[in-house]
């Protein structure tokens, strides 16, 4: 049913965003259809769900924030998506089983490691959860950083970035490993932070 539902959605979001935010996709081929991944982005607009689904070959299952669980509508709309909740202010121990066992059914995670929807570039804003989940389940991650004004006819960029590969971390103590792992996907996702701060008008 979710399947379902999430593909009719998509095929009807493509439509109307990829004209609208004139999106471009690069980085495809960091992206196996069969790759056991986590997917993480920057977050700076209630679009960015919309536009990793419309941009990615593979349903993904987002970790949303509980809020909008308690929203009967909302809630009922997220989770024929395939959302589910998760409290952000902690560890949330249910969230977190969950994440692994949907990756350890071969289904692909979506997740925004800064938990919210951020202004500023910081590295303290993003989580460890992505880490923590990337080695319970032993997936890698596939940072994809999203470039936008969110303006209608200006353009759009989803940037996928290369893979982190998990088994680099596997050796190390789970303490540091969740450290450089979060790191780099801090470093991947802004890497080119300073070209968009530099392009105040998209063309």
């Amino acid at each position: 049913m979710i399947s379902m539902f999430y593909n009719i959605a998509v095929i009807v979001l493509k439509i109307i965003f990829f004209p609208l935010y004139r999106i471009k996709v690069s980085g495809l081929e960091n992206f196996g259809r069969d790759d056991r991944i986590i997917v993480c982005a920057n977050h700076k607009s209630m679009l960015d769900p919309i536009f990793l689904a419309i941009s990615l070959p593979r349903i993904l299952y987002f970790m949303g924030k509980k809020e909008i669980f308690e929203v009967p509508i909302l809630k009922n709309i997220a989770r024929s998506l395939g959302a589910f909740p998760v409290d952000r202010f902690g560890r949330d121990l249910k969230a977190l089983r969950h994440s692994v066992a949907l990756i350890n059914d071969n289904k692909t995670l979506g997740i925004f490691p800064e938990g919210t929807r951020v202004k500023n570039v910081n590295r303290e804003n993003v989580k460890d959860g992505v880490a923590f989940i990337a080695l319970k389940a032993k997936a890698d991650i596939l940072p994809v950083e999203i470039i936008s004004s969110y303006k209608f006819f200006r353009k759009t960029e989803i940037q996928i970035k290369a893979k982190i590969k998990v088994d680099e971390f596997l050796s190390m103590k789970n303490k540091d490993a969740m450290k450089l792992m979060t790191d780099e996907i801090f470093g991947k996702i802004y890497e080119n932070h300073t070209i968009v701060e530099s392009e105040s008008k998209w063309k």
